[in-house]
């Protein structure tokens, strides 16, 4: 695995506490970030001096979508699901999805949005119309004894993913959110997903720190399984031209992995222009990889 230095490795500085969630935006290379600081704020990979925020709420967050040029969804440390409308840079609804944390979102084809939260339940919300709320509730749903870490939308807009802190994956019918596929592989906890832009793959990782591949096309037969952190996986991400795959973790580290192999190609950690405590999320621009961490910074890779 190479550790040499990245030329024009950028970091942005501005939140007063960890980095907890990414968000690419329309515009080519602008994002926001999020964090325990409540505060939302919009970059470009190329300017890092110039962070503006957009918005803020009174809880940390852990999670954020964003659905259309102006609507963001946040959710918070104590289960709240926020509906932030960024041109007015205002807040317009607040709704307390979970009675823990709210860790993942995620929008399905039909215009419903998903929640997953540290209660072992996901929670639908539908849109809203004639009573001035953008989201209203229509199902809860619990799934598991343990906190849900992730969501993830399969490409065909079939099935919806679901990561469990006991364990398994579940993988749910989009529509009916019946389940269709259980997978255990990680004993001791599943955290995120991610499908393989060029193959009929799912990708899973889990507190074990272990990456595992799955056959989408035979029943969601595990095809492999690799240590790839000696902690848990935070987060899994594939570059735009799907020729690499990005892990995050606990561990103070992130790393580039073949997409078509999966073999090593690059450790990015302190020593390298990284960071010093957890890397919590990733997002790419392009050809470059962006991590936030613990740190309270986020890291732009020219990879």
């Amino acid at each position: 695995m190479i550790t040499a230095p990245f030329p024009g490795t950028r970091r942005f500085h501005g939140h007063k506490g960890p980095v907890y969630a990414l968000c690419a935006l329309p515009d080519a290379g602008s994002f926001l970030s999020t964090g325990s600081d409540g505060t939302v704020a919009r970059w470009h990979v190329d300017t890092p001096e110039q962070g503006l925020v957009v918005a803020r709420v009174e809880r940390a967050v852990f999670a954020m979508h964003l659905a259309g040029p102006q609507r963001l969804y946040l959710g918070d440390v104590d289960g709240g699901l926020h509906v932030v409308d960024l041109g007015l840079r205002h807040e317009v609804q607040l709704e307390r999805a979970h009675t823990m944390g709210l860790y993942a979102l995620q929008e399905l084809p039909d215009g419903r949005l998903v929640a997953a939260g540290g209660d072992g339940r996901i929670t639908v919300w539908e849109p809203a119309t004639g009573d001035g709320r953008a989201l209203r509730l229509q199902r809860r749903i619990p799934l598991s004894d343990a906190k849900l870490r992730g969501l993830t939308l399969s490409p065909d807009g079939q099935l919806l993913g679901v990561a469990c802190g006991d364990g398994p994956v579940h993988l749910l019918d989009a529509a009916s959110l019946n389940e269709r596929f259980t997978l255990k592989g990680h004993d001791i906890g599943a955290n995120c997903m991610a499908w393989h832009p060029g193959k009929p793959v799912l990708v899973t990782g889990g507190k074990d720190g272990h990456v595992r591949l799955w056959h989408a096309a035979d029943s969601f037969r595990e095809l492999q399984a690799f240590p790839a952190h000696k902690e848990t996986i935070y987060h899994i991400a594939f570059s735009p031209d799907g020729r690499f795959c990005a892990t995050a973790s606990r561990d103070k580290t992130a790393k580039i992995w073949d997409a078509a192999t999966f073999s090593p190609l690059r450790r990015l950690d302190r020593a390298h222009g990284g960071h010093g405590y957890s890397v919590n999320d990733l997002l790419w621009q392009g050809s470059t990889l962006l991590t936030a961490s613990d740190d309270k910074s986020i890291v732009a890779w020219a990879v």
